[in-house]
């Protein structure tokens, strides 16, 4: 028998609407493709949940907003310097500026966290 370890999983949830609708990136690419190529690229695989995800959250124009979410996954392994993590944080806080999004949430093991867009 022959076991792989790969990793903390690492999740997350972008609102499903703009998954697949090119209107709501400013780029005009559709943001499937656009998490398909980095995390393909950066982690050669991913898994993608639909269903009944959805959430409600606190914003700052809003105080309980609701959405249907998809769900991403990759497993990986980082370095001390936690590279691997720090480049899929930065691709969220561009995406999330990509897309309008006041925030991303990510979970990394444990570990929960928010990913807000550069100022």
């Amino acid at each position: 028998m022959r076991i792989e370890h790969l990793g903390l999983r690492t999740m997350f949830l972008i609102p499903s609407v703009k998954v697949y609708n090119a209107k709501y990136s400013k780029t005009r690419q559709s943001v499937a493709m656009t998490i398909h190529n980095f995390l393909t690229r950066t982690f050669g695989g991913y898994t993608c949940a639909s269903g009944n995800i959805y959430g409600y959250f606190s914003g700052a124009d809003a105080p309980n907003e609701y959405d249907e979410l998809r769900e991403f996954r990759v497993s990986f392994e980082d370095d001390e310097a936690g590279t691997k993590l720090k480049k899929l944080q930065e691709f969220l806080a561009t995406l999330c500026h990509d897309i309008h999004e006041e925030c991303i949430y990510l979970e990394r093991g444990q570990c929960t966290m928010l990913i807000y867009p550069d100022a």
